[in-house]
């Protein structure tokens, strides 16, 4: 037991070591703290379980040593497969990519809509004069809502002034009320609204255009233009 402790430990120690002596003499080594971290936590919880298990074998309860005996082989062996575990090629390409995708941030509006939902929305703000067409197509306006931030440069350029473009926020999340979107993401973090002038809306702004006043001017045409959709 004490030669696979010691086989334990090395297969541990030696490859962080080696980028250990990589690291003091500035040569290039590769970390990736998305797999690395995963495999200390699967290290920690192999030794542990190692030893509860050879504390198990070599202090059997006095009143049940079969049961310790069996308890802490088992103990011992999941402990030393846990550590091996990480070295196997089902840890990287199967598990840590899942891993990542559970603790993937999404990067989009969140917002459950469908594409021809998207193409009715943009044709009734088009009929009000919401949209500078020019600078924004159908198929812009239905990606910008749909894919991921970091997949596109493409904008929505709107002629709507602050108190309008936050009651437009506040009718879409009414009208499609399965939907995680925050005004933060809506006019901040995506970076992607533009008012008419090209410049990007000021969040506190738009946050606060309602304060005084429940509606904004363009009220009655941002009715109109999510009547379909109620």
């Amino acid at each position: 037991m004490l030669a696979c402790f010691a086989y334990v430990i090395i297969r541990i120690v030696v490859p962080y070591l080696v980028l250990f002596i990589r690291f003091m003499f500035n040569e290039a080594f590769k970390w990736d703290k998305y797999v690395e971290k995963p495999r200390l936590v699967f290290y920690a919880l192999g030794l542990f379980s190692m030893n509860l298990g050879y504390n198990g074998i070599v202090e059997p309860l006095e009143r049940f040593p079969i049961f310790s005996y069996a308890t802490g082989g088992f103990l011992f062996l999941i402990g030393m497969f846990t550590t091996q575990l990480t070295w196997s090629k089902w840890f990287e390409r199967i598990f840590i990519p899942k891993i990542k995708e559970k603790l993937k941030t999404s990067r989009n509006f969140n917002i459950s809509i469908s594409e021809s939902q998207l193409g009715k929305l943009y044709d009734n703000m088009v009929r009000y004069d919401m949209v500078i067409i020019d600078k924004t197509s159908k198929g812009d306006f239905i990606q910008c809502f749909l894919k991921e931030w970091d997949e596109h440069d493409t904008k929505i350029h709107l002629k709507l002034k602050n108190p309008a473009c936050k009651e437009f926020y506040e009718l879409l999340k009414k009208n499609f009320p399965k939907n995680d979107l925050q005004l933060i993401d809506f006019i901040k973090n995506s970076d992607i609204l533009r008012r008419e002038d090209g410049q990007p809306y000021n969040y506190d702004t738009v946050r606060n255009a309602l304060t005084r006043h429940r509606v904004s001017r363009r009220s009655e045409e941002l009715e109109a233009v999510f009547a379909p959709f109620s």
